[in-house]
């Protein structure tokens, strides 16, 4: 059986990578210089890995320790949550409610309901992981989140969920664009049109994509990007128009856009996503109610 590896050569190789010299890791690291060296050279020969070249008085990261600093920061970054939850639990009798949620929640609607809930748990500390919700539940299934607020997977045993009101999907654009005069804008209207567009993982991109095969359109995409967020600046700036979840469309961008309803109509639905097994947090029911309020206005 292998013997695990040494943290203290681990930490010495992640300092190394974040300063860029063995000098500056000693630093961080409250010990000198040579036996930052000395950590590195039995980790390269546990891991029978070159992770350093020296250039003139310099050392060069190999690729071999880029991809070994990816893996490692992974660990490092679940040794920071247990550091924080630790002087959370010290500093506060509330506790440390860790949620995930979709980017387009992250931007505007969670900030205002986190607000409205620290008013009623003053001393809880929350931290917010926005990702996809295929990586959300994984981290939840992993115990790296208390709630997610995400799409629920079709089948999971393992998994509850409490389900937002659905919204359906708008086109947005400049107040001078040639479409704003139209009450409604369909596939159709799409052929030709200078278009933003989310990436092609997105839920809501895939039902787009296949009405405009069968509508037989082709809008002019300018920009390809992962968050609604992102797509609402672009065309903010006129870059396209864009299909886009309506709840995306909270904050001070928005104000500034056209918003109609788009044909064929795209459902856009998400929960608040819990792990069956477990009692559930009473500070993440109570973010989940405030959070659909704020949703609904």
């Amino acid at each position: 059986m292998p013997r695990p590896l040494n943290f203290r050569q681990l930490e010495a190789f992640r300092a190394v990578m974040l300063t860029g010299s063995m000098t500056g890791a000693g630093h961080s690291m409250a010990i000198s210089q040579p036996a930052v060296s000395r950590l590195i050279h039995d980790l390269e020969s546990e891991l029978q890995l070159e992770l350093f070249q020296r250039k003139g008085i310099h050392i060069v990261a190999t690729e071999q320790a880029h991809q070994l600093y990816r893996e490692i920061e992974r660990h490092f970054a679940g040794t920071d949550r247990i550091r924080e939850a630790a002087r959370a639990i010290r500093l506060s009798t509330a506790g440390y409610l860790h949620i995930g949620a979709m980017p387009n929640l992250s931007a505007y609607c969670l900030p205002a309901a986190i607000s409205a809930l620290l008013k009623e748990f003053p001393e809880v500390v929350v931290s917010i992981h926005p990702d996809s919700s295929v990586n959300l539940l994984s981290m939840l299934r992993h115990g790296q989140l208390d709630i997610a607020y995400g799409s629920p997977p079709v089948e999971a045993g393992d998994i509850d969920h409490d389900p937002f009101p659905t919204t359906h999907a708008v086109c947005i654009m400049p107040k001078d664009h040639p479409l704003a005069r139209k009450r409604q804008i369909a596939v159709k209207d799409l052929h030709d049109q200078d278009f933003v567009a989310l990436g092609p993982n997105s839920r809501l991109r895939m039902q787009l994509n296949l009405a405009i095969l069968q509508a037989g359109v082709r809008p002019n995409i300018r920009v390809e990007t992962l968050h609604s967020s992102s797509v609402i600046s672009h065309v903010h700036h006129g870059v396209g128009i864009a299909i886009t979840d309506p709840v995306a469309l909270v904050g001070p961008q928005a104000e500034d856009l056209v918003i109609r309803p788009f044909k064929p109509t795209i459902s856009m639905e998400f929960s608040a996503v819990y792990l069956r097994s477990g009692p559930r947090s009473r500070i993440a029911l109570a973010l989940t109610t405030i959070l659909k309020q704020v949703v609904a206005d």
